[in-house]
């Protein structure tokens, strides 16, 4: 069951579905948590509404409203509908949830976080339309700890960018201070609205994540 401060909920899962999302079965991963998150909900009689956002300025996916046990094929089925594409940011597909959605409970945000995109004025919106925030965050086993050796050309998958670097080693030890700031960040704007954060590596068994990494900073019970 989902641990929150709200006595009824009404779970609603945003779900990044753009393209930063493809590698390392990033979105597998989530799409794999959404769907165990909205068991959890409907089991415990609480609703469930999904929003998948793709492309900046085009409308998300959506299901909303979903309640009961026999809900759960409605959830699942709209889940293997949705595939990652597009160049979406997770404060457009926050903004284009808020538009649609109406009623206090808790929002889940499942993302990468690899975004140009101003978290903290979304989070602002979530809070203030009376959703607790569950922010988590979904990485590859490479992006939490890249093996990268000599010259290196990064490219940015949703716009194709590249920026060519001769030495990895200052650069990972720059990339992993900024992670490890982005992080403590993220978690601090999750706080200070009494909401929570955690990030996830897409490599570890989803029963892993369920029942150690989030049972542990209770997220569930």
């Amino acid at each position: 069951k989902l641990y929150s401060h709200e006595e009824e909920l009404h779970v609603v899962i945003i779900l990044d579905a753009s393209a930063s999302m493809v590698s390392e079965e990033k979105f597998n991963r989530a799409q794999q948590l959404a769907a165990a998150f909205s068991t959890m909900a409907l089991l415990g009689t609480e609703r469930v509404s999904l929003f998948a956002g793709t492309s900046g300025g085009s409308t998300p996916a959506t299901l909303q409203n979903c309640s009961g046990r026999s809900a759960t094929r409605l959830v699942f089925d709209f889940l293997e509908g949705v595939s990652p594409a597009g160049d979406s940011t997770i404060d457009t597909a926050v903004a284009s949830t808020l538009r649609v959605h109406r009623g206090r409970g808790i929002a889940i945000v499942l993302s990468d976080f690899l975004t140009t995109g101003d978290v903290s004025r979304s989070f602002n919106l979530l809070n203030s339309a009376g959703l607790e925030i569950f922010a988590l965050q979904i990485l590859g086993p490479n992006e939490i700890d890249p093996d990268v050796t000599g010259d290196v050309r990064l490219v940015d998958c949703e716009t194709g960018r590249t920026l060519d670097v001769s030495s990895a080693r200052d650069l990972l030890d720059l990339y992993h201070e900024h992670r490890q700031t982005q992080r403590d960040w993220m978690a601090s704007q999750c706080r200070r609205r009494n909401g929570r954060f955690e990030s996830v590596s897409s490599g570890d068994p989803l029963e892993s994540i369920l029942f150690e990494t989030l049972l542990r900073r209770g997220w569930i019970r």
